[in-house]
């Protein structure tokens, strides 16, 4: 299989570094929210990036909200709001109305998980708060339970730079605790649900742990795979196809799974860099997004045997935010696709091109 090499149809300059970019899921539109992780010396003087370590400064962050407006020429991006928050390090919509609203959450390094709720009658106010849940450690993942199916209660799980585990219930604007556990011995990167079971979450750390839970029973891994050999940061269920699930690890390797057996992945691919973000396809269960941190942003085919069918390499920092935009544009079947980097804080938008 030949290797498309997309080009950017714009870009957007963040300010601070970018790690996080979703794309609003509803009234087919091409707005997408950026997440942002900076840090501050005292005095909220601006740093290199790079030299700072985190105890010498203030972790601070924001959400921007922008839309990527077709021309005559090509494109461009326009911010429509910003947010101050702390830093983040990742947002999800809720793919699904709760009560009538559509929801983002945002998860923060104050350790909280902040509720956004989004109103289409304003661009400067599209986002509003609904409610917060905080943490004593840095909340590093969220995932939402609902994709698959409607509810007006559903749950979120977190986890955290402790290792731990969350388990939250959304009921009238307000969040309440189910459950909390030790998931991890080291940072707990990544935490997500099975889109097809939600009682069941999967969670990635730093100790090379990929593990699984069923939170009826209580905070006993139902397994604990050891098969990455670096943190696992990245896990997303396939919401089209019942049983798969996709993992990533710094260890370079995506790793695809059938659920009914988790002692080997049934297929593996290794894309040259540490896979921080796995998105699948929003119409197509064998196209995987990956975000590669060190060697770009890659788009998996994943069939009866994986390959690589395009490779976005315009970014000259970590790649870390990617999402795939739900509209399409009239009379085409390539897929826009918003990626963003971290220090040369940069996102980028182009168009996955349909085989």
């Amino acid at each position: 299989m030949s290797v498309n090499l997309p080009e950017s149809l714009a870009t957007f300059d963040t300010e601070y570094c970018a790690d996080s970019l979703e794309f609003y899921p509803f009234n087919d539109t091409q707005r997408f929210l950026v997440g942002t992780y900076q840090l501050l010396k005292d005095g909220n003087a601006q740093a290199n990036q790079e030299e700072l370590t985190s105890s010498d400064a203030t972790r601070v962050g924001r959400i921007y909200v922008c839309d990527a407006i077709d021309t005559d020429g090509g494109m461009r991006i326009i911010e429509r709001q910003r947010i101050e928050t702390s830093a983040i390090f990742d947002i999800k919509w809720s793919y699904n109305n709760v009560d009538g609203k559509h929801l983002a959450g945002v998860a923060c390094a104050d350790g909280s998980l902040a509720i956004y709720s989004a109103n289409n009658q304003s661009d400067a106010e599209f986002l509003s708060p609904v409610c917060t849940n905080i943490a004593p450690s840095m909340c590093c993942s969220l995932d939402w339970s609902n994709r698959r199916v409607s509810t007006s209660t559903p749950r979120v799980v977190t986890s955290y730079s402790d290792g731990q585990l969350q388990l939250l219930q959304l009921s009238e604007s307000s969040l309440t605790e189910v459950c909390q556990w030790q998931g991890h011995d080291l940072e707990a990167w990544i935490a997500a649900f099975d889109y097809w079971t939600p009682d069941i979450v999967y969670s990635g750390g730093d100790d090379a742990r990929l593990k699984g839970w069923d939170t009826r029973i209580g905070p006993h891994p139902v397994f604990n795979s050891r098969r990455h050999q670096a943190g696992v940061c990245s896990i997303q269920s396939n919401f089209h196809r019942e049983h798969i699930l996709a993992t990533g690890s710094y260890d370079e390797h995506v790793f695809v799974w059938d659920t009914r057996n988790m002692r080997m992945p049934v297929q593996e691919y290794n894309v040259g860099g540490g896979v921080w973000r796995l998105k699948w396809h929003p119409n197509d269960a064998t196209q995987l997004l990956v975000g590669a941190m060190y060697n770009g942003f890659h788009v998996l085919d994943v069939g009866e045997k994986v390959a690589c069918s395009a490779s976005f390499m315009d970014h000259t920092s970590i790649a870390y935010g990617a999402d795939w935009c739900q509209a399409q544009k009239p009379g085409s079947e390539d897929m826009l696709v918003g990626t963003c980097s971290f220090y040369d804080h940069v996102v980028h938008v182009w168009r996955n091109p349909k085989e």
